[in-house]
């Protein structure tokens, strides 16, 4: 399809709709954020500094994303003028970096586990720190290379087959990431799993945090395959949009729940090793740390929902 022609791509409809439910998403992005600064302001500077960068990022996405649908709407056909691809670059290079860094950041869990968890073979621990040295070599290389292609893109949809492959590449490859990241940290959970039938409490943390792992694996992963299929089936078209304008924000809202559910996680938690390990796996805190008093921000801080 040729930009220039006046067969262009209407962003109503599905686009729409799928720019409303980001603007929720959004809002529930700063609600956490703020529940999180709040309620853990003894957290560790590189925790902050993460969490900052994940709000920053999913901002600049909306951003690019509200100058995009503003000005298609103000156009009597509602179509994405030419001139707006440099939104739809900004969109989708926020996006992919945010994905990343989300990406990074349960690999250094799944690191840490390995690191401090004497009960794993060394055979096994070696080739789990491997696996995360791949991944993240691979997604970085993804990341350099998807924003590379990126910058070729003169129109929002029918792009050029190689910048095609590049999306189904780079879009597929978090779906495959997200996925095997779910699946080594529910595994790793479920073998920390006590065994003593006394520890019930403990055991039912742990299979709960195996279920969020699990759930937001699988989540993410959906959304990424259904920007594919999305794609794919109607390329001259931009329904991909309205999972692309969501998709950023269930990184951030994952990773922001996982942090605001520590204070009443750990309230639930029997003091065991396998406990200790657990917190320090997801968390970061330190193994020979007491759960904070009742009564403190950090323990009424609200739990918010995944």
């Amino acid at each position: 399809m040729d930009p220039s022609s006046g067969d262009l791509p209407s962003l109503t409809g599905a686009p729409i709709i799928g720019f409303m439910v980001g603007c929720i998403l959004f809002g529930c992005t700063l609600l956490q954020a703020y529940q999180y600064f709040m309620n853990y302001v003894q957290d560790s500077k590189f925790r902050k500094v993460f969490i900052i960068s994940v709000c920053f990022l999913d901002t600049l996405h909306l951003v690019f994303s509200a100058i995009m649908i503003y000005r298609s709407i103000v156009d009597p056909l509602h179509h994405p003028a030419p001139d707006l691809v440099w939104t739809l670059k900004g969109m989708v290079t926020t996006q992919a970096l945010l994905i990343v860094i989300v990406q990074m950041y349960y690999l250094r869990i799944i690191w840490t586990f390995v690191d401090i968890n004497s009960t794993i073979n060394p055979t096994i621990t070696s080739v789990i720190r491997k696996f995360c040295l791949f991944i993240s070599s691979y997604a970085l290389a993804a990341l350099v290379a998807f924003i590379s292609y990126v910058e070729g893109v003169h129109s929002f949809s029918d792009f050029s087959k190689a910048v095609q492959r590049m999306l189904y590449i780079g879009v597929g490859s978090t779906a495959v990431i997200d996925t095997i990241n779910a699946a080594v940290l529910c595994h790793l959970l479920f073998k920390a799993i006590p065994q003593n039938h006394q520890r019930l409490k403990s055991r039912g943390v742990i299979r709960l945090l195996i279920l969020f792992f699990f759930g937001t694996g699988v989540l993410t992963a959906i959304a990424a395959i259904a920007t594919i299929i999305a794609y794919f089936t109607r390329p001259f078209s931009v329904l991909y949009l309205a999972i692309e304008f969501t998709r950023s924000r269930l990184y951030a809202n994952s990773i922001l729940a996982m942090f605001n559910s520590k204070a009443a996680l750990r309230q639930r938690m029997q003091v065991t090793s396998e406990l200790k390990i657990s917190s320090t796996l997801i968390f970061g805190d330190n193994a020979d740390e007491a759960p904070p008093a009742e009564g403190s921000p950090v323990t009424e801080g609200p739990t918010a929902a995944a």
